[in-house]
């Protein structure tokens, strides 16, 4: 039973990493319950939703993969460097968030970004420096083993596609109301993921929760006036 809801434990550390991928993920269901609602509430929870697994896997560096200080260096910034752009993202959302009127307590009354397509750009690129920077590691320790066997485009792609989660968030900090499909296919990306590694129904229902919830975000979205174009000065 233990298993088939968390995946196969072996070790006392896959026990917290499991763990705290758990409660990562439900603090990222509440987090996109409250951003669907407009609550700043919920770009804390998105800060602490990404340090967990971060700190998570800190704490596992694998010692005997890693053969030199280089090689440590390499890892640990591969951690930290999307570690401190993910949480930038909850943090930039809540200061985006507090330039607008209250509604209430915790939620602001922000209106929604004019569609354009240089609106994709930041998001896009945080999907790309939080993929080439969290591949550092994997691709240093997958090169001292098998180095005519590295499987680039699939590591390519599969770090992107995770990447949609902050850039999702990105989006949703800038106002834009279609990050929440980002976000939406962040979580379907993770949930094949675990799947796939039989990491437990557990991490797979709360992945679903995600998309549900993400749908969920951009139908409350729906109902948010957009901001005026700016006004055209007349020469």
């Amino acid at each position: 039973m233990s298993d088939l809801l968390f995946g196969r434990l072996d070790t006392g550390m896959s026990t917290l990493f499991v763990a705290f991928r758990i409660v990562s993920a439900l603090l990222m269901c509440a987090a996109i319950i409250l951003l669907g609602r407009r609550n700043q509430l919920g770009w804390w929870l998105v800060a602490v939703a990404f340090l967990m697994p971060g700190l998570a896997e800190l704490a596992n560096i694998p010692g005997s993969s890693i053969r030199s200080p280089l090689a440590l260096l390499l890892f640990v910034s591969s951690i930290a460097v999307p570690l401190a752009l993910t949480i930038g993202v909850g943090i930039y959302g809540l200061v985006a968030f507090q330039k607008f009127p209250r509604d209430s307590e915790l939620t602001r009354a922000i209106t929604l970004r004019q569609y354009k397509p240089t609106n994709l750009v930041a998001p896009l690129l945080m999907a790309v420096v939080y993929t080439a920077t969290s591949l550092i590691a994997v691709v240093s320790i997958y090169l001292s083993f098998s180095p005519s066997n590295l499987p680039v485009i699939t590591m390519v792609v599969s770090g992107f596609l995770y990447g949609l989660l902050p850039a999702g968030m990105l989006g949703l900090a800038r106002r834009s109301r279609w990050a929440w499909f980002l976000v939406a296919s962040s979580a379907f990306v993770s949930l094949a993921g675990t799947v796939l590694a039989a990491q437990g129904s557990v991490l797979i229902f709360l992945f679903f929760a995600q998309a549900c919830l993400a749908i969920y975000g951009w139908q409350r979205w729906g109902a948010i006036v957009s901001a005026p174009p700016p006004a055209k000065s007349v020469s």
